[in-house]
């Protein structure tokens, strides 16, 4: 009986507004993607990070996370005239120096608190920035304004956790868990680290899937901005060389 007064109210709606008017989920097209340029378009089954849904970085201790997402940002400068940084943790602009970012192009917002950084990405985000990384929780009561905001202006929105929350994790649309699976050395100096990304969460396209990709250090004397930072993809079944003892950073 309910399942037929459904039914009704569906067809009802239909005679009245259009057989546009209402959608099933499987028949929407999928988000417009971004192409961001790095190993991270090849997991997402639209050849990008799609625009308007929220992406989450995620992973324990050091295990290449944010250093593709600086990548991933530093491209950002380059192609929209907005990206920002939704600070809650000492976030270094320097940093992206090997990364050849645009920084007239990138704005830092400092967010000492969760409150400010929900308020604070869901308002830039309606407001149209092109990209936004978040580097801590975001208070579940602000998710939704984020993701409509997000959704209404084509926003690529970027999280970094260790672990999110529940709400964030359900609030995102597609997810990569990273692990740490070796260290790079290069005669005898710490050179970088190898890491796989597994794609855990996927709405926006099947299927999920995996890959392993190269983050290299600077290595000598010369200045941060004077390094090309790298992030390789590497073949899934890399064979790895035999390696030292680990290394603490």
């Amino acid at each position: 009986m309910q399942g037929q007064k459904l039914e009704l109210a569906i067809d009802s709606i239909r005679v009245r507004f259009g057989s546009q008017a209402l959608t099933r989920a499987a028949e929407l097209p999928p988000p417009q993607p971004w192409s961001s340029g790095t190993p991270v378009d090849s997991l997402t089954g639209i050849g990008g990070l799609p625009r308007g849904r929220l992406s989450l970085f995620t992973g324990s201790g050091t295990c290449g996370k944010l250093s593709l997402a600086l990548s991933l940002l530093a491209n950002a400068t380059h192609e929209f005239a907005h990206s920002i940084v939704i600070d809650t943790c000492g976030f270094d602009p320097q940093s992206l120096l090997p990364f050849s970012a645009e920084l007239g192009a990138l704005t830092v917002v400092s967010a000492p608190a969760p409150e400010i950084a929900g308020e604070a990405a869901a308002t830039l985000a309606r407001a149209g920035a092109g990209f936004i990384l978040l580097t801590g929780e975001v208070p579940e009561h602000w998710l939704g304004p984020l993701e409509s905001g997000a959704n209404r202006s084509g926003t690529v929105l970027v999280g970094v956790i260790d672990a999110p929350s529940r709400a964030l994790a359900h609030a995102s649309s597609f997810s990569l868990g990273f692990s740490r699976s070796d260290w790079v050395w290069d005669r005898g100096q710490l050179a970088g680290l190898r890491a796989f990304a597994r794609c855990v969460k996927n709405r926006v396209a099947p299927p999920l899937g995996e890959t392993v990709f190269e983050v290299r250090y600077p290595l000598g004397e010369r200045p941060l901005a004077d390094y090309a930072a790298g992030v390789t993809e590497m073949p899934l079944h890399f064979e790895e060389a035999p390696t030292r003892e680990s290394a603490a950073v």
